[in-house]
């Protein structure tokens, strides 16, 4: 199968992340509605599969959704479905970033079950498998924490909790990462209703971090 992505830079991702946006949700409120975007301005179906990431890490896939080839569906596992909400919209936007980025690669593929859609990734080489989904685990994370508005919800929440940064900084000149993630990033990802992995790497990818 000839299935050779084409690399971008993050600052190309970020404008389709940004594009992305600026066409479905202007406003850019958060936390980002995901997963109204998709069923309202794509028309495509969540479906929940019973058991989909256990199938995929049989053949030593670290999956936990797909999105079909013809882009009327988004498959993914019932208990991320059910049961965890963070990991549940990042999956939508990363499955969302694979039609955005590479759609046309997916039309190249042709499948139309699990089975299916696994055997055509243990074609794929894994470094190529590696950069497509590197991609869309980057442009999930711009879209759901906007590079427009982290700086600025940082500061908000600097603000918020002035105090016990104050007292954090006392005889210390650089606070612990684990005190910047109690301080910053927990509250940050409440509001973004993301992970707080996926909250440090966009402060560490904006130079915010620190």
């Amino acid at each position: 199968m000839e299935f050779d992505p084409t690399s971008k830079t993050s600052d190309q991702i970020n404008s389709d992340a940004e594009s992305f946006l600026t066409t479905y949700h202007p406003s850019l409120t958060i936390p980002i509605p995901i997963e109204n975007i998709i069923e309202s301005a794509f028309n495509i179906d969540i479906i929940p599969i019973p058991g989909l990431k256990d199938v995929a890490q049989t053949v030593e896939l670290n999956i936990d959704a797909f999105i079909g080839a013809d882009f009327k569906t988004i498959s993914i596992d019932k208990y991320i479905y059910d049961r965890i909400e963070t990991r549940y919209r990042f999956s939508l936007a990363h499955e969302i970033g694979h039609m955005f980025l590479h759609g046309y690669l997916y039309n190249q593929l042709r499948f139309n079950n699990t089975d299916e859609w696994l055997a055509l990734l243990n074609e794929m080489p894994k470094y190529q498998r590696d950069i497509v989904e590197c991609q869309a685990n980057e442009f999930a994370g711009m879209v759901l924490v906007p590079r427009k508005i982290l700086a600025k919800e940082l500061e908000n929440t600097i603000k918020e909790n002035e105090a016990r940064f104050k007292s954090s900084f006392i005889h210390k000149e650089k606070l612990p990462r684990s005190t910047v993630i109690d301080l910053a990033v927990y509250p940050l990802s409440l509001k973004f209703n993301v992970s707080e992995n996926v909250v440090s790497i966009r402060l560490d990818r904006d130079g915010l971090l620190h």
